[in-house]
């Protein structure tokens, strides 16, 4: 009854002191959208993509030269499969002409200005308008009801990024988060206790019926609660984001929390992108604010088939992205879902290109793969990263909780030689936690070897 009250009369008051009354709006649309048939989702994406792209070739200087250069018009792009006639950009191509691509029709200054996580090696900051993120506040409600939260319905946030515990938020802001919003971040960066308890206490003051999560972070914590006999929470929903969610995790806060947990995958560049139903078919891809493409060595690889991710955004008018290389892969599923909505689907096994092994006769293994096998049965296991030191070296760091037996090396050896070969050494080291990375997620898995650089990387023109 208070959320009610809260989202229908307070919601939209506190968000039009901040020009982001729009929101409501966009999340009420998504809520029909969804709905919509494939076909008339299709159509109002290439509609948006002509949008965008006249948007950028009339007002800023770099992709009208990349279109000249090209002999395109906006007129040239008759289909979705036209999207491929421009470059693939890149994180590296952004940074060197950012300048160039804010529109002329937006102050820089007037721009929300906004880091990515720094996960591939390179920090970039980037900058969007005020109307594309309302557009995203409203699909991360849309995402956050496939878990039955609502606006204003309690959640935490349990984050590892220190990046978003920053900015001091003063009183007001508190309050408006707090009591309005109904949401608060809470600080699960570190494996330390002291950490993980003051975690779990505001978690209890606060006493949220969701959490949005990173997984890694959460499952310190919930390792923290089951250690220490602490009593745990009922939620009625877990939205898991930021890193790959693996099937022991989903286990583990299942028994934990006592509720469904749903995947989602997005970008700080881009937003939420696609996300998982109650029905755990895919990710549905938010169609309305995105158009992914799956390539391998610049061309589109089959439905079905892994491919690298490109995505370009359909809102972002400050900064156009378009085909954007987030050097993360995943895979289109040829699938509609039971649920009945018209967005298409993608797999839920997303993972960096980073994170992918090289077998010792050269053949690429994805990490995810590794991940799944190592973790969906045999002994139960703490976390998990795999080193790969070269072809033939590994060495595998387990946390000790539950503790770790000569089951759990077997085990592993005999999935990983299976997988990736059978000439390979692998050394175990047991460990108390594992350390993340400056943003704070966890890499599953870490190659110190130079990673194979593919004909589908733009070139330093951004020429395919």
């Amino acid at each position: 009854m208070y959320s009610a009250l809260l989202r229908n009369v307070f919601l939209p008051a506190v968000l039009r002191r901040d020009d982001r009354q729009s929101a409501i709006k966009h999340w009420r649309f998504f809520q029909k959208s969804q709905f919509w048939s494939r076909q008339r989702l299709l159509d109002y994406q290439f509609e948006q993509m002509k949008i965008m792209l006249a948007h950028a070739y009339h007002t800023t200087k770099y992709y009208r030269n990349v279109f000249d250069e090209r002999g395109l018009t906006p007129e040239s792009f008759k289909s979705l499969d036209d999207l491929a006639l421009l470059p693939i950009m890149t994180r590296d191509l952004q940074f060197r002409h950012l300048s160039d691509m804010i529109s002329s029709q937006y102050a820089p200054e007037t721009l929300m200005r906004f880091e990515t996580g720094g996960t591939t090696g390179q920090r970039a900051t980037l900058y969007r308008n005020f109307e594309s993120n309302n557009i995203k506040i409203g699909g991360a409600w849309r995402f956050e009801s496939w878990m039955g939260r609502l606006p204003c319905d309690k959640m935490g946030l349990v984050w590892p990024a220190s990046m978003d515990f920053l900015e001091q938020l003063d009183w007001k802001q508190r309050i408006k988060q707090r009591y309005f919003l109904r949401q608060v971040m809470l600080f699960a960066g570190t494996h330390r206790e002291s950490d993980l308890d003051i975690c779990y206490r505001e978690m209890r003051r606060f006493n949220p019926r969701f959490l949005k999560v990173f997984p890694t972070a959460l499952f310190s914590l919930a390792e923290y609660i089951e250690s220490t006999h602490l009593p745990s929470f009922h939620l009625d929903g877990i939205l898991s984001t930021g890193e790959p969610l693996y099937g022991y995790q989903r286990k583990r806060f299942s028994e934990l929390f006592g509720c469904d947990i749903i995947d989602m995958y997005g970008s700080r560049e881009t937003g939420n992108t696609a996300g998982e139903c109650p029905a755990h078919e895919g990710l549905h891809i938010s169609m309305e604010t995105v158009l992914l493409e799956f390539v391998e060595n610049g061309r589109p690889v089959p439905t079905g088939q892994r491919g690298r991710i490109l995505i370009t955004d359909l809102t972002n008018f400050g900064v156009p992205v378009i085909r954007y290389q987030i050097d993360d892969y995943g895979k289109l599923l040829q699938s509609s879902c039971s649920c009945g909505r018209g967005l298409t689907l993608m797999s839920a096994a997303v993972g960096r290109v980073s994170d992918d092994i090289i077998a010792p006769d050269g053949q690429r293994v994805t990490g995810n793969v590794i991940g799944n096998h190592l973790t969906s049965a045999g002994p139960e296991v703490g976390q998990l990263q795999v080193v790969q030191k070269s072809p033939s070296e590994f060495v595998v760091r387990v946390t000790n909780r539950p503790p770790v037996t000569q089951e759990h090396f077997d085990y592993i050896t005999g999935v990983m030689t299976r997988i990736i070969s059978k000439d390979i050494n692998i050394k175990f080291e047991v460990v108390e936690r594992i350390e993340p990375e400056k943003s704070g997620k966890v890499r599953f898995v870490v190659s110190h070897l130079a990673p194979m650089r593919e004909e589908s990387d733009a070139d330093e023109d951004g020429d395919q």
